[in-house]
């Protein structure tokens, strides 16, 4: 262990000896990962990536370990539960290993042993081995015994039945007949329970494509509207999108476009699913969330104001970035509220989820008005939230669709809170 913090904690140049360590750790048949005392990524081996499906920029040196421990609990390694409840496990175990392994459960099926030591210099190596075959060994295992059991038991009770009953030979064929109906019985259940399990996960199917996991988790448990179903609700819409991305198509190559869209999707990913928004959908550098449904949400319009201000700091650090590639691109959101139709659009084998009313359109006009880094709300929005926000009024817009002018207020920052 502390060869392995020397050989990768250190900046001179590689030996020979430091490249076939290098060798010799990329061919282990585990997976290994070293994090120093800070608990930040130092190095892992190949076969590392090839276990754990995680985005290549959490595993950039210096990066906090707890970002892949977040990312892996977010995307089901860790198992049904509170995802920062599975981070600020694993993160103690980095802190303290106590020697005791723990046990991953891939989102395909796959189960992983993780055992923690620490090593000299406060650093700590993970080592992770693939224990797929041997829990299945355990399972079969249990099973065969519990089946002998039931055996041994079915075998033992139909002895003394035959020695007590051996002169009801007719009543021992009517049990029999009895048991085959009863067997029947079960396998007409279970072919029932298959049936309505099959629908499910397509259900599933069709809500994980447009809702974060926990909605989707909420509809199935019957905690919410089935968002299948065409309603009639007040809702928040939030509509943003970058500012000078058409020039970028136009200049850039496609693949540099596709990172920049790559990176701009992901923050707002982790904000959506931070706030409890519900995708409504993508359109390239425009995407449009909804608040209040299908699960209500307690001052939807706040929670969407509050998103929007999260995205708006965490895009506007990819805007520094951009710049200096040569991109000019800002950032610009619209939020409007009122009543929507929402439910399944499209046809069989082709659904998506959406919205339709004047509120959409409302959210994409002032989207549309939005100077760089302006969240601009609608009189609606803004009368429900005046308390809570700092805005400063831009003025009544003329927007395209809307016969009246709009008054438009941009949002500065959440007001701080008071104690009563």
């Amino acid at each position: 262990m502390r060869r392995l913090s020397d050989a990768h904690m250190a900046v001179h140049q590689p030996s020979v000896v430091d490249r076939q360590l290098q060798v010799a750790l990329d061919n282990m048949p585990g997976a290994l990962v070293y994090t120093d005392e800070n608990l930040n990524f130092v190095f892992c081996n190949t076969r590392f990536r090839e276990m754990y499906k995680v985005p290549p920029e959490l595993l950039q040196p210096g990066r906090p370990y707890a970002d892949v421990l977040r990312y892996l609990a977010e995307n089901g390694y860790y198992g049904p539960g509170e995802v920062e409840a599975h981070v600020a496990k694993r993160v103690e175990s980095l802190r303290n290993p106590s020697g005791l392994s723990l046990e991953d459960h891939t989102p395909d099926g796959r189960w992983y042993r993780v055992l923690r030591r620490r090593v000299t210099g406060g650093g700590t190596v993970t080592v992770i081995t693939d224990i797929t075959v041997q829990k299945q060994a355990e399972r079969d295992l249990i099973e065969a015994t519990r089946r002998a059991e039931e055996a041994n038991k079915e075998i033992t009770e139909k002895n003394r039945i035959l020695e007590a009953l051996n002169a009801e030979i007719r009543d021992k064929n009517v049990q029999l007949e009895e048991q085959a109906a009863q067997i029947a019985e079960w396998n007409a259940r279970l072919e029932t329970r298959v049936t309505e399990q099959v629908a499910q996960i397509g259900q599933m199917y069709k809500l994980t494509r447009f809702l974060s996991p926990k909605v989707s988790d909420l509809i199935m448990s019957g905690d919410a509207d089935d968002p299948l179903k065409t309603r009639r609700r007040e809702i928040t819409v939030v509509f943003v999108d970058l500012r000078g991305f058409t020039g970028l198509t136009e200049t850039a190559e496609p693949e540099e476009v596709m990172g920049v869209l790559r990176e701009y999707h992901a923050e707002l990913g982790r904000a959506i699913m931070a706030y409890d928004g519900t995708i409504e959908h993508f359109a390239g550098d425009g995407v449009m969330i909804l608040f209040n449904d299908p699960v209500p949400v307690p001052d939807h319009e706040l929670q969407a104001i509050r998103m929007a201000i999260a995205m708006r700091e965490s895009v506007s650090a990819l805007v520094r970035g951009w710049k200096k590639r040569g991109h000019a691109l800002g950032f610009g959101v619209g939020i409007a509220g009122g009543y929507a139709t929402i439910g399944t659009i499209g046809f069989e084998g082709r659904l998506d989820y959406g919205a339709i009313g004047a509120v959409t359109n409302l959210a994409a006009r002032l989207c549309g008005e939005a100077k760089q880094d302006q969240i601009l709300i609608s009189p609606r929005i803004f009368s429900k939230v005046e308390e809570h926000v700092e805005v400063e009024a831009v003025g009544e817009l003329a927007l395209k669709g809307f016969q009246r002018l709009v008054m438009a207020h941009n949002v500065i920052r959440m007001r701080p809170q008071t104690s009563s």
